[in-house]
């Protein structure tokens, strides 16, 4: 109910309804089965998800991300609004990153229009939908702010020395 009961807060100071952003929520159901406590969170996360989703009337909208492709029967039977967005659906294609048309407009902001050909061929390649031209916000913005590439091993590697 914490998760209902902060929504009533939220709600009532702001007097709008609120929005729940839920990251990785497979992450401790992969764990729960891995370690033999599945039953366990099956029935606290059903609890979760009827109370923060389901029954509360300060929820505007929610948005769960995750990776690991969970079977509706199982934790989200309670849940009878959703819509499943995977990386091939065409819905909010261009939502998962910069578009090859942001990232150009962005260089050539930094003054670095004369490096389109090589950001291209080290950051981009993500396929989303239909779209095969979406860039990896964190990799363009680092690049950006460096105004040169660095594999992500040898950025890891230096700041562990």
């Amino acid at each position: 109910m914490a998760i209902h009961r902060m929504s009533k807060f939220l709600s009532q100071y702001y007097g709008k309804k609120v929005i729940i952003l839920l990251d990785e929520y497979d992450t401790p159901m992969q764990e729960a089965y891995i370690h033999g406590f599945w039953d366990e969170l099956v029935s606290f996360i059903r609890s979760m998800f009827n109370a923060a989703f389901k029954t509360n009337p300060y929820l505007e909208r929610a948005i769960m991300t995750g990776v690991t492709r969970v079977s509706k029967e199982s934790i989200f039977s309670d849940l009878n609004h959703l819509e499943v967005v995977t990386t091939t659906s065409e819905k909010y294609a261009e939502c998962f990153g910069f578009t090859e048309q942001e990232v150009f407009s962005a260089l050539d902001e930094y003054g670095l229009s004369d490096r389109k050909v090589e950001v291209k061929r080290w950051y981009d390649g993500f396929a989303f939908g239909n779209r095969t031209d979406i860039y990896n916000p964190w990799s363009i913005i680092n690049y950006l702010d460096k105004k040169n590439w660095e594999p992500i091993g040898r950025i890891r590697a230096q700041t562990a020395l």
